[in-house]
């Protein structure tokens, strides 16, 4: 029998603590990425990874809940790390601790905050109440439900859409993918700004606009919803809009648990990182994600997201072996916005390729970020699609290649800028 070695036990060195709060895109990505020599914890309440930028399909029935997750806890176990369902109360930087619901506390030698923003509803009064959130699986699972009760019956229904941007047109895109041809409905765009997803080609709204010119739907830009009700929103030109279905887009905010541990100056305020994603004051401290307040504006988008989450990991690498950090740089990948079964846009700085084809590579990229997080790919079982298609688009969906001749093999498309 073989004599343990006490002395290097006794002086081997501890393994690193990292622990990770939240586990979305770039908590995720995060954990994946950090090696097992490494003693990770994953901190989230929610029991499985939900590929956000494709839960509008569920409205349509496109998407079932089981096709858009997968378990958090076996992919994070699958990495060799460890995984705590719970939410995280209080993070306490001068410690280098963070505490849970349960009263658990954990320290760290790095952590990486992950958490995404709140729903933001409480800036206009009866939102909270009355509106429904399109932030999460079951919030979208809620709306579809609800909408197919409504139009079940013979009575007139309005739906009310706040926001007109990505996530507003996509929900409408679906909306009228399984219900454009059905009686009573109509359908309201409320956005603030003068036209649809006002930092694109101002050609995409009046595309938009043309593809709805036969469907009952109303476009409210340049006005803002001053009070949702039960049955009905007002309007800042006083004017009010019965609405049955509320769909709530109208962005995000920062965790109100950034300013109570004093990781910002102010509340409602993003995490202000440095270019290498760490915190100002405590470097020892990572952002990923929507967290993040970078020093130059940046699009909060899942693909961004996941690039921070494999920096903070290989920069908490190189910092604990004494290496120079490097500066997150974003990629340059193009916007990809599904409208239902009429059109799929994608948006590359001042170009846009539009063409129904385009959805496919939007289907495309879900499967290759789902298989990339979870390589199990347990979630494949539900997806049925045209192997000879979606093997093409996943090429190309790796890349992002955004030629003509690349986008071709897609099947007929058009520049509209």
């Amino acid at each position: 029998m073989k004599t343990p070695d006490l002395k290097k036990r006794k002086y081997a060195k501890p393994l690193p603590s990292v622990v990770i709060a939240g586990a979305n895109f770039g908590g995720l990505k995060a954990a994946v990425s950090l090696p097992k020599r490494f003693n990770v914890t994953v901190i989230d309440p929610e029991p499985y990874f939900e590929f956000s930028p494709n839960i509008h399909e569920l409205i349509s029935g496109l998407k079932t809940p089981e096709m858009l997750r997968f378990s958090k806890q076996k992919a994070i176990n699958r990495s060799g790390h460890h995984y705590l369902q719970e939410t995280v109360t209080a993070i306490l930087p001068e410690q280098k601790k963070i505490i849970t619901t349960s009263g658990s506390t954990l320290s760290y030698d790095y952590c990486i905050l992950s958490i995404g923003g709140q729903n933001n509803t409480a800036v206009v009064k009866g939102a909270e109440k009355h509106a429904m959130p399109f932030k999460s699986v079951r919030q979208c699972y809620d709306i579809a439900k609800r909408i197919e009760i409504l139009t079940s019956g013979k009575r007139k229904i309005s739906i009310v859409i706040a926001g007109g941007g990505f996530e507003g047109i996509e929900a409408l895109g679906e909306i009228l993918r399984k219900y454009k041809n059905s009686r009573g409905l109509q359908v309201h765009i409320v956005e603030k700004q003068k036209r649809l997803m006002a930092d694109t080609p101002t050609d995409i709204d009046s595309e938009i606009r043309r593809l709805c010119n036969d469907f009952p739907v109303t476009f409210h830009t340049g006005k803002t919803i001053t009070r949702v009700w039960k049955h009905s929103v007002d309007l800042s030109d006083k004017s009010k809009l019965s609405s049955q279905v509320t769909i709530w887009n109208i962005g995000t905010r920062p965790p109100d648990i950034l300013y109570e541990s004093k990781l910002t100056d102010a509340p409602n305020q993003w995490l202000n990182v440095k270019s290498t994603l760490q915190h100002m004051a405590y470097p020892e401290i990572f952002a990923a994600g929507d967290i993040a307040g970078m020093p130059f504006p940046l699009r909060k988008q899942a693909y961004h997201a996941l690039d921070m989450g494999k920096t903070g990991a290989e920069n908490i690498i190189r910092k604990h072996a004494g290496r120079k950090l490097k500066a997150f740089k974003p990629s340059s990948k193009p916007m990809l916005v599904s409208f239902g079964d009429l059109d799929a846009f994608l948006i590359d700085k001042k170009i846009v390729v539009a063409g129904p084809a385009i959805g496919l590579l939007k289907e495309a990229v879900f499967h290759y970020v789902m298989t990339d997080l979870d390589p199990s790919g347990a979630f494949l079982k539900a997806i049925h699609t045209s192997e000879r298609a979606t093997a093409a688009a996943i090429k190309l969906a790796s890349t992002m290649t955004v030629s003509p001749a690349a986008l071709a093999k897609l099947g007929k498309v058009r520049i509209i800028k």
